[in-house]
């Protein structure tokens, strides 16, 4: 991976990750279907006022079409539905942390649909980063029902949609410009979301401080709207495995967010779940495999050899 590879990957953990925070902050006066709504038409509006002023169009083919509309289900309304739904009932910094097995769930995929085969060490990665999420959400398991157990299992879910849409960009996407593609999908979803958000949410007589109403528009037009066109430039220059990486390094902004504004804590079984998904993580991409090789690559220094 690249110098601007790895730089747009930092920059996009960073903006998903102070997402968390604005998502749980926006649930202090917004309905999850509402929120929802709000930051797919902010977003939307945002990178169409991109399209127009650079001069591009949105492809008119069916194809294209069809794809955006994968997109729109699985980037966007899948998870977003489930990721807000479930922060409202666990913290931020736990949802980024389960929201990191992203990458183990688009490797799995990335192997069946779109041929980027897993070797047996990323089979190893894969079942490490699992074993963490079990260690994350065990303690909760004892009472399924409860409000903690049905919070990370729906993020879980929710994750599942990103590594969907992660695979269906990397195959269909590649000679689509990254802001037509952008527009397309939320513009698929919010077509979507803001008549359920109308019909289950009513919320028509939203009046909202300005602390709240800031947390929305960023959400929208940075985390929703910018974003997805440094996401879109990296399926088309990475495989999707790698762009996935973003879900590991978003928990770390999601942490020191929520402690810092958020004023929440961990418990030790979440810093080891988040341990063994990173390093999950870690060895689906390559890492054990580089590490091994650099040493291979290391001379043997000679026994009594003076420098």
């Amino acid at each position: 991976m690249r110098p601007n590879h790895l730089a747009a990957l930092v920059v996009l953990s960073i903006i998903w990750g102070s997402a968390f925070m604005l998502v749980k902050v926006g649930l202090e006066e917004i309905d999850p279907l509402t929120l929802v709504a709000g930051r797919l038409v902010f977003g939307c509006l945002t990178l169409t006022a991109i399209l127009l002023i650079t001069g591009r169009r949105l492809p008119l083919t069916r194809q294209a079409w069809l794809v955006f509309i994968a997109l729109g289900l699985g980037n966007n309304v899948w998870p977003f539905i489930l990721l807000t739904w479930g922060q409202d009932r666990i913290d931020s910094s736990l949802a980024a942390i389960l929201t990191s097995s992203m990458t183990l769930s688009t490797a799995i995929l990335a192997h069946f649909w779109i041929n980027e085969r897993l070797t047996p060490g990323q089979s190893l990665g894969i079942i490490v980063g699992f074993v963490g999420v079990f260690v994350l959400i065990g303690p909760d398991l004892g009472d399924i029902t409860g409000s903690n157990a049905v919070g990370e299992l729906s993020i879980l879910l929710g994750v599942l949609g990103y590594s969907f849409g992660t695979v269906v960009a990397r195959r269909y996407l590649q000679e689509t410009d990254g802001v037509a593609a952008a527009v397309g999908q939320t513009f698929v979803a919010s077509i979507i979301m803001v008549p359920l958000a109308l019909a289950i949410d009513q919320p028509f007589d939203l009046d909202l401080p300005a602390k709240h109403a800031a947390a929305w528009l960023t959400l929208g037009i940075v985390a929703s709207g910018l974003a997805y066109i440094l996401y879109f430039w990296l399926v088309r220059n990475v495989t999707a495995t790698q762009a996935s990486i973003v879900g590991y390094l978003i928990p770390i902004t999601a942490v020191i967010l929520g402690a810092l504004v958020l004023d929440e804590r961990l418990g030790m079984n979440s810093f080891v779940g988040m341990a063994l998904i990173i390093t999950g993580v870690w060895i689906v991409n390559g890492g054990w495999r580089s590490l091994t090789n650099r040493r291979r690559e290391t001379p043997t220094p000679m026994l009594g050899r003076v420098e």
